[in-house]
């Protein structure tokens, strides 16, 4: 049997932390951060040409230290239920995406703030890049930036 659990402080003298995030449209609010003895979500970074949601760890300064992709934040739809048991179970967009999401990120000590950033893909005539040329690079946008409490 393996034990997934990791000492609350790792050998780099950071510590993993639980953030959870709520949203309301395009308004962003850190809800919950917390020390725990779990593994960070996926990679310490994401690759930044591929587009989704991240949640960047950054010093006081704003370096980048660390970072965890954000699976499930901003879902845009939901699921309906049916009256009908025998009636399938859909999904709908929503006219304002709202919900919670947490992510696990490594918390080296110089930590001091963390970053929501989303990664655009490149959209317009120079999205697909000219003949034989490397396509544009995907645009971060940081969405909201939030201070980390006591955990570095």
């Amino acid at each position: 049997m393996t034990n997934d659990a990791v000492p609350t402080e790792r050998r780099d003298g950071g510590r993993t932390v639980r953030l959870i995030f709520s949203y309301d449209g395009d308004e962003v609010t850190l809800v919950s951060q917390q020390v725990v003895d779990m593994r960070p979500s996926g990679p310490s970074s994401g690759d930044p040409r591929t587009p989704g949601h991240y949640v960047e760890v950054r010093s006081a300064a704003g370096d980048l230290l660390a970072g965890a992709p954000a699976a499930n934040a901003f879902v845009g739809s939901a699921e309906v239920f049916p009256e009908n048991p025998d009636e399938p179970i859909v999904r709908v967009d929503v006219e304002r995406p709202r919900g919670a999401f947490t992510v696990l990120v490594p918390a080296p000590q110089a930590s001091a703030q963390v970053a929501l950033v989303r990664v655009q893909a490149p959209s317009g005539p120079d999205a697909a890049g000219a003949a034989g040329a490397a396509p544009a690079p995907a645009a971060p946008v940081v969405l909201a930036t939030f201070p980390l409490d006591g955990v570095g």
